[in-house]
Parts: C-alpha cells; structure tokens; sequence
C-alpha cells in the first residue's frame, strides 16, 4: 500500500502485512515526522456500494443555529446510499452540511448530511467523507439526479440510469 507523511508528504510503499490491526506507527525517513498507519479495511466505514462520479457540488456549512457559516464548491469523487466523498480546496467548517447541484434544466436538488470525516490530500486539497442524514426517499433523489447528470456528460461508463417514472437507481449501482 501507498502512505505519505502527513508533515512533508514524502510517498512511501508499506507493506500492509506489518501493520498491526490496532495501526502502527511510522517514521518518516525524509523530515522524521512519527505518524500512525492504519491498516486498509480498517480506514473504510462505508457499507454501500460506491458509485464513481465527478460532479461539481456546491456545499453550505450550517452551525447550531441553522446560519450558514462557510460555502464553497466540491467535487463529489464518489456517492453510495449512505453518503458521498467530496474533493474540496479547503476544509469543511462544520458538522452539518447541505449539499447541492443542478441538472442540465438548472433545476435545483439538494440533500443534507453530517461530516463524518475530513482528511487533507497529498496535493492539499480535503477529502470529507459526508454522511446523509436526509429521508431515503430525497436522499434516493438526490443520488439518481447527480448520477443522471454525470452520465448525460458521458463520462461515466459502467453505471446505466434509466429514465423511470419516478427515478429508481439500479439495484447494482449501491
């Protein structure tokens, strides 16, 4: 498996058979930083099934409140019925999160969720894992739309969304 130090990014190959099921810890042999490893299946939580995407999404971070506090734009990198992985330039400031895209009519669809994670990439950029916290039914909407507008672009090539009354995502898909 492929690691990077968290200090200066230096890309080292481990052998994720010398990792102890707890993690363990390194050392970085350019910069001496100590950081812990986490074994593979350890570091994935999610349940569903994870459907390719590249959509762009706008986020809002939402305080106690209910006031929005930070927004920006992301790239969703994958999506599942439980949640989506977001490719963003910054940090996502809060717990709760609406997320929201259009389709090619600039009709609006969004969804909520909580952030479950958020992990600075080797090219400093975040990677937030964002669980949905929405009914199934809006949360289904939200999937079958993001995913109908990737594919109307062509870009993706082994995920087939029919046009159904009302939408139904694949049972294949998550």
């Amino acid at each position: 498996m492929m690691i990077h130090c968290k200090s200066c990014h230096s890309l080292y190959r481990l052998d994720s058979r010398v990792i102890k099921p707890t993690g363990s810890k390194v050392k970085c042999s350019n910069c001496g930083e100590i950081f812990e490893v986490l074994k593979p299946h350890a570091v994935e939580k999610r349940k569903d099934r994870r459907v390719k995407t590249q959509n762009l999404i706008s986020y809002f971070s939402i305080d106690e409140a209910g006031k929005i506090i930070s927004h920006g734009l992301g790239i969703a990198m994958d999506i599942s019925k439980g949640g989506i992985l977001l490719q963003t330039p910054d940090a996502i400031q809060s717990n709760l999160i609406i997320l929201a895209a259009t389709d090619r009519k600039n009709n609006l669809f969004e969804v909520k969720g909580e952030l479950a994670y958020s992990e600075r990439t080797f090219f400093g950029t975040f990677f937030s894992g964002i669980k949905f916290i929405e009914s199934n039914e809006r949360v289904q909407k939200f999937i079958v739309n993001l995913i109908k507008e990737y594919n109307s672009h062509g870009h993706n090539l082994y995920i087939r969304c029919h046009n159904e009354n009302p939408p139904a995502i694949p049972p294949d898909a998550i």
